[in-house]
């Protein structure tokens, strides 16, 4: 808001078009925080993370609770401070949240990859969502959810989910 008022005052040509914050069904500060100002100011939102580092396809809550060796969080463990903080596997609420998110997905035959990233392109500030697939079919769902509508009742869930689990990773 700074920016903006100091760009009218200095008349600058120069205007904010975007913000880039992390946003997905487990970190949802930018609805909190940022989402008036930028609906009042027409800034979109390029949420990246729609995935939660991929945690939210599951993998990293499954029978042996680490993931696949391959996957970003083994990947990269101990060199993103910022990711493995806001996405502490150890943190129940977490884990429970994205059991939740899960169940919908299973219960409407949406993968839990698909409803993510369709959750986070339906909000109508977000210009665009800022994903890392390392494998193709990665890719393929995120391309996927761009053709999905989710439905009042799975949107219904999601908040119930929300309410129980407010941004456990903020």
């Amino acid at each position: 808001m700074k920016f903006l008022q100091l760009s009218v005052d200095f008349q600058l040509r120069s205007k904010i078009l975007t913000v880039q914050n992390s946003y997905n069904l487990l970190c949802r500060n930018f609805d909190a925080g940022l989402a008036e100002c930028c609906h009042h100011e027409r800034i979109s939102l390029l949420a990246y993370s729609p995935m939660a580092m991929g945690i939210l396809s599951g993998k990293y809550h499954s029978s042996d609770d680490s993931g696949p060796p391959d996957a970003r969080m083994n990947l990269f463990k101990g060199r993103y401070s910022e990711g493995e903080s806001r996405y502490n596997l150890q943190n129940p609420k977490l884990e429970s949240a994205v059991k939740e998110y899960r169940r919908i997905g299973v219960k409407y035959g949406i993968s839990p990859s698909i409803l993510a990233v369709a959750f986070v392109l339906r909000h109508p500030l977000v210009g665009s969502a800022v994903f890392g697939a390392t494998k193709l079919w990665q890719l393929e769902e995120v391309l996927q959810a761009t053709r999905v509508h989710l439905c009042e009742e799975i949107l219904a869930e999601i908040d119930d989910v929300h309410a129980r689990y407010p941004s456990p990773c903020p």
